[in-house]
């Protein structure tokens, strides 16, 4: 059975293979947006030396290290899973011989690892070229930020998996979407480092899932988390992806059932 979950995810990675020149327009996408936020923080750093213990290698570090993660964890727009509700096609991958939650997250894992690939590293090694940016030393530090970053993955998959399942019970459901995606750009440090935020939103956005998609893969490669903190973090990953892997298989049994009701 794993093995063919494990194909499913091979398959998802030499699909994407095919859109070259789409992954060529959206690294420089990546590039573009990572340039902007750059000159912002350099010219904000113009003012003062350190903002919340950053000094502007470190922001700049952050800044291009998220943009690298984006498509790996986040993936915009992706709608595919709602489409099929939409139109009926879920229908017929219910008859097949198939988990329906472990298929799309297979595959979405499998798109990860293209991401990871061909977006993610080459747009950080770019940042590293213009802005001499942050690369860890010590073998630790890039353990645990694979770790960090697989788990973060995970995250975005199931958490892309629970707004596109709302198709279900939403007639338009693209708009949930956008807001939770907002959502996760924002508490996940996209928008703005989560260091920056003031102490009680920090505090907030430790106990959200969020935290572990971007910001705490980016904190352990910047080498700002050790010891207890950086175990924590970890460990609280492990905790919102078993608890939102719960929740999506919860919610896809109440649809199955929904759709077997109006189905007949």
């Amino acid at each position: 059975m794993w093995r063919f979950y494990a194909e499913v995810a091979r398959s998802a990675f030499r699909r994407q293979l095919i859109y070259r020149w789409a992954n060529v327009a959206g690294l420089m996408a990546n590039i573009f947006f990572g340039v902007i936020f750059s000159s912002l923080i350099i010219a904000l750093f113009r003012a003062r030396s350190t903002v919340a213990s950053f000094d502007v290698q470190a922001t700049l570090s952050y800044t291009w290290i998220v943009q690298a993660m984006m498509m790996v964890v986040m993936t915009f727009g992706w709608y595919e899973l709602m489409q099929t509700i939409r139109s009926g096609e879920v229908v017929s991958d219910l008859s097949k011989p198939l988990d329906l939650s472990w298929y799309w997250f297979s595959r979405e894992l499998g798109r990860a690892a293209y991401y990871l690939v061909f977006r993610g590293i080459p747009t950080y090694f770019i940042g590293l070229l213009l802005f001499r940016l942050w690369l860890p030393v010590a073998w630790q530090t890039w353990l645990w930020f694979a770790a960090t970053l697989a788990l973060a993955a995970m995250l975005g998959v199931v958490f892309r998996y629970l707004y596109n399942i709302v198709a279900f019970w939403l007639l338009e459901a693209r708009s949930a979407a956008i807001m939770a995606t907002l959502a996760a750009s924002f508490f996940g440090g996209s928008y703005i480092p989560i260091p920056f935020f003031p102490n009680w939103l920090r505090t907030l956005d430790a106990w959200l899932p969020f935290n572990g998609m971007l910001n705490l893969p980016a904190e352990a490669f910047l080498g700002r988390l050790s010891g207890s903190d950086l175990a924590i973090g970890f460990f609280g990953q492990v905790a919102w992806l078993i608890a939102l892997i719960v929740l999506a298989r919860s919610l896809t049994a109440r649809a199955f059932r929904r759709v077997v009701s109006q189905g007949g």
